[in-house]
């Protein structure tokens, strides 16, 4: 979880500078805050971006359902709440997930031959960008099952097992986002406190209109 508040300090700092207008503070550091928090889930979701690979392999393009990697990982990071007048502060969650279908890990069959011959058959799949290939013996794409990937329950069964690659929650670990999504609400409560103060000085002398209501509902 990322917590997103405005210490005692910058409080006390705002409304000092807010002078006549500091009657409207709750609402300024409510709008702050949420400005700060659409700009961590940016980050959080950029840092996730190089990390994972999903995507389908050409051999199961037009037998799986398409998946948008934007949209999913987008569905990762969950904010709880809305900054408001008075509670001036957000939760963002880094949601641990379910593993991803191998399929949408670019899985795809795997042939090993050796001098022509055909050494062995399964499947493979790539959970990193970049990565290496995981190996599942005796594996294979399933394409009358929307094309996921399947194995053996264990050597000459007839049970199957479905394949899975990994969790939302590991690239989270992995690419140590929770520090990246904290020190990013760090850099950014307090560019968002000045960039507000600016507004309302603006506002106050004609030159801008303030659209409070706007900004509270981002």
């Amino acid at each position: 979880m990322i917590k997103i508040s405005v210490d005692e300090n910058s409080i006390r700092q705002m409304k000092a500078n807010l002078g006549l207008f500091g009657e409207h503070l709750p609402r300024h550091l409510a709008t702050a805050v949420n400005r700060a928090a659409r700009s961590v889930r940016v980050e959080v979701a950029q840092a996730l971006g190089p990390l994972v690979n999903l995507k389908l392999s050409s051999e199961n393009k037009g037998v799986a359902k398409q998946i948008s990697k934007a949209k999913t990982l987008k569905k990762t990071i969950k904010q709880k709440n809305k900054a408001e007048p008075g509670q001036a502060r957000v939760t963002i969650g880094l949601w641990e997930g379910y593993n991803f279908p191998a399929k949408y890990q670019e899985g795809k069959t795997y042939k090993r031959t050796r001098r022509g011959k055909v050494k062995g058959l399964g499947a493979q799949y790539k959970t990193n960008v970049g990565g290496g290939w995981t190996v599942v013996d005796s594996g294979f794409i399933a394409s009358k099952w929307r094309g996921d990937l399947y194995k053996p329950q264990t050597e000459g069964s007839r049970k199957l097992l479905k394949v899975v690659g990994k969790r939302p929650g590991d690239y989270f670990r992995e690419g140590n986002v929770g520090q990246i999504a904290a020190d990013k609400a760090r850099e950014r409560i307090p560019f968002e406190i000045n960039r507000r103060l600016r507004e309302v000085i603006l506002a106050a002398s004609g030159q801008i209109k303030l659209r409070a209501s706007r900004e509270l509902g981002q």
